[in-house]
């Protein structure tokens, strides 16, 4: 994938607080720039909004953190500085902005696919709320790559000028999406030279610069988030049960007839630590592990329903033990299975009372970690259920999965995580005995292969080659990852991806 492709944005909601709030906000229908690139937002703005308030003068009236959730963390690719004014791009160079970015407070928020120097450093959420209340005393230079103008707050695939109000002062990307970020979600701008509008005003170089904080966050816009509902809930008034949950519902159910076609379903369930103090918001900013499946680029190659839920507890421990969580995820999904679920957003006339389908022999589970566990118990406790499952460092009491041994099932782990790797090697005998064909084999694959995401030609031909001997249990690890590592890495494994949803139940 071109590394342009995933910067691709939609309109921005003004709704305050929107990335932390963790409610069910108003979702944003698609919308397309006059060059086709779509933009995909989720914004975190001020009472009444970002940019609103007192009039300002003219000139600079807000600026916003473009943002986008990676395996290492939430990275600032660009600042989109708001006008008064269309503003002429020929008036534009890369020197005409000085950008800042200010770095993550050691421990103040976010998760643990953040930078190191404390419990999440630079991930999301915590972002805004940490950014504002927290001590930042030192931002830093980011380069600009790319300056345009565009008619929204938001990265333009082509680069391109579009007439608008908006100057966006873009930032080189990573290719390596794993890469921990230290970057928080408050930015600064200087404008040092000056700019002309469309109609001629000329406005100078300003002797200070201007930061994204407003009234109870940060303006910030994250790609691929608002097109998620979150918490939802999931309940069974028998048993006083019920599990928080977000959903992705796929852009062609929204359409006229979406309701008559059947879905896929992925549930991707997070890692325990976005369990206790986590909102809804922080199972889709911690890590890809959910928020992956939801990507535009992602959806119009394997589209699919995508369920995440949130639990207040960890599912399960390292000595076995499970909570009543673990069988309430699946009742999670088989609720869905009824198909007669019809929650989406009431205020929103492309999935008010819209009923979703479900095609049976396609549903599948994935997670990293205990989210992985969780989605191992599941296939051995309801093996009529599931199609495949992409497993990534999740273990299992070998006695516990003997029911894997008919399903499909792709294990990933690195060799530096002792207990991912050593619990599946012990699972490999008794799913053999059982009568599973395994493929396990002694090389170990090259996490460098990963990125850049557009050229994984290599790797692929490996894990094809793997996953094409004919075993219904492949168990693949790479050299020099550990546990963190493979959350932050193996999500982006596009073979996997593509095995998964290709799957079907017979």
């Amino acid at each position: 994938m071109n590394d342009l492709t995933r910067r691709a944005f939609m309109k921005v909601s003004s709704m305050a607080g929107a990335l932390l709030a963790g409610s069910a906000l108003p979702q944003l229908e698609a919308q397309q720039a006059p060059d086709g690139n779509a933009r995909d937002f989720q914004a975190a703005g001020g009472p009444g909004g970002p940019g609103r308030g007192a009039k300002k003068a003219p000139g600079i009236q807000t600026i916003y953190a473009l943002c986008e959730v990676t395996g290492g963390g939430k990275k600032v690719y660009g600042i989109a500085i708001q006008y008064d004014a269309v503003i002429d791009p020929s008036s534009l160079a890369l020197d005409t902005y000085t950008a800042n970015v200010f770095p993550a407070v050691r421990g103040a928020g976010g998760g643990m696919m953040g930078a190191p120097g404390g419990p999440g450093g630079g991930g999301l959420p915590g972002g805004p709320v940490m950014a504002q209340n927290a001590t930042v005393s030192v931002s830093k230079p980011r380069t600009v790559a790319a300056v345009y103008t565009n008619a929204e707050p938001g990265l333009l695939n082509s680069r391109k000028d579009i007439s608008g109000k908006y100057v966006i002062a873009e930032f080189a990307h990573d290719p390596d999406l794993s890469a921990q970020s230290a970057d928080s979600d408050r930015v600064s701008i200087a404008q040092d030279k000056g700019i002309k509008t469309i109609d001629g005003r000329v406005y100078a170089a300003t002797t200070t610069g201007m930061d994204n904080v407003a009234g109870r966050g940060n303006n910030v816009m994250v790609r691929g988030i608002s097109a998620w509902e979150q918490s939802h809930w999931w309940w069974d008034d028998t048993r006083s049960a019920m599990l928080e949950y977000s959903i992705y519902l796929p852009k062609s159910f929204l359409k006229n007839g979406g309701e008559n076609k059947e879905y896929p379903l992925v549930i991707a369930i997070t890692h325990s630590g976005t369990s206790y103090t986590g909102t809804s918001a922080e199972t889709l900013t911690d890590g890809v592990i959910a928020s992956i499946w939801g990507l535009p680029e992602e959806q119009a190659q394997r589209e699919c329903v995508v369920i995440t839920p949130r639990y207040e507890r960890t599912t399960m421990n390292d000595y076995w033990e499970h909570t009543y969580d673990v069988e309430n995820t699946y009742r999670l999904v088989e609720s869905f299975l009824k198909n007669t679920w019809n929650y989406g957003n009431p205020n929103l006339e492309d999935r008010v009372d819209k009923v979703l389908k479900i095609d049976p022999k396609r549903v599948y589970t994935t997670g990293w970690s205990m989210g992985a566990m969780t989605s191992l118990w599941m296939m051995a406790k309801h093996p009529q259920t599931f199609a495949a499952g992409l497993i990534i460092a999740g273990q299992q009491r070998p006695g516990d999965v003997v029911n894997l041994t008919k399903q499909n099932v792709l294990i990933l782990t690195g060799e530096n995580d002792a207990k991912s790797t050593t619990w599946n090697e012990k699972c490999v005998p008794i799913w053999e005995q059982a009568g599973a064909k395994v493929t396990r084999p002694q090389e170990r694959l090259d996490p460098a292969l990963i990125f850049p995401i557009s050229d994984q030609k290599k790797l692929t031909a490996q894990i094809d080659d793997y996953l094409g001997k004919g075993g219904n249990i492949t168990f693949l690890t790479f050299a020099d990852v550990d546990h963190m590592g493979a959350a932050r890495k193996f999500f982006y494994i596009e073979a996997a991806k593509r095995w998964l949803l290709r799957q079907q139940k017979v």
